[in-house]
């Protein structure tokens, strides 16, 4: 009596299922990266709006890699094979039944791996992009300050380093962009990080050395 509705229900559950699971690891992947990469200049990715358009933007760096397509193509098959299994087979063969409910849970297992593996993928990724900031391969930004005071010492800095074209843009958000002013004595290790406001205001800076400066270097001396 109850089969046929209980089967009813386990297939909407298995669609809503799989119809959700690419938006959510896309929104993961992003999160991930971002959160990564910030976290290489010491910003706190949860301090500030970060808008959902931003976020998916950034989820395909991570999904690019070999590692992470790898693993999502194991799951496409297992989950594939177990729903052919699962809807193509007579209700007396058992064991294509079983077959079939091991490969799903083999597949929910293997999504709880990609999360792992994601998250990996975006640490490498933002540490390399991160790296290009640091060696001045990242984009020059130049935001002209307003209503600077002329004694202010951050101001001063901001435009030696505008001067100087050691100004690298880290991200750039609706509310304000991060720039990061490579030293011009360690360049690739050294600088002072500045949040400056689309209208030309700096909202603050502080000095920042490369992690891992003592682990790997990233310039030829």
């Amino acid at each position: 009596m109850w089969g046929p509705q209980v089967g009813a229900v386990r297939a909407a559950l298995v669609d809503a299922f799989i119809a959700a699971l690419p938006v959510a690891l896309i929104y993961f992947s992003g999160w991930a990266y971002l959160t990564s990469y910030l976290g290489q200049f010491g910003i706190d990715a949860t301090q500030f709006d970060v808008s959902f358009t931003t976020v998916l933007v950034y989820a395909f760096v991570p999904l690019q890699s070999c590692s992470v397509i790898f693993a999502i193509a194991a799951i496409v098959l297992l989950g594939f094979t177990g729903f052919l299994l699962e809807f193509n087979v007579k209700e007396d063969a058992k064991i294509l039944r079983s077959l079939a409910a091991s490969l799903g849970l083999v597949a929910l297992v293997l999504v709880v791996v990609l999360l792992f593996v994601v998250k990996a993928a975006a640490t490498t990724a933002a540490r390399d992009m991160s790296d290009n900031v640091w060696k001045g391969d990242k984009s020059q930004s130049v935001v002209p300050l307003l209503d600077a005071r002329k004694d202010d010492p951050a101001a001063k800095l901001y435009n030696a380093c505008r001067d100087g074209r050691r100004l690298r843009q880290i991200i750039g958000l609706p509310s304000q962009l991060f720039l990061m002013c490579r030293s011009d004595v360690d360049e690739c290790n050294r600088g002072t990080l500045f949040a400056v406001s689309h209208e030309g205001k700096i909202l603050y800076s502080a000095d920042k050395v490369r992690e891992e400066i003592n682990v790997r270097k990233i310039c030829q001396p």
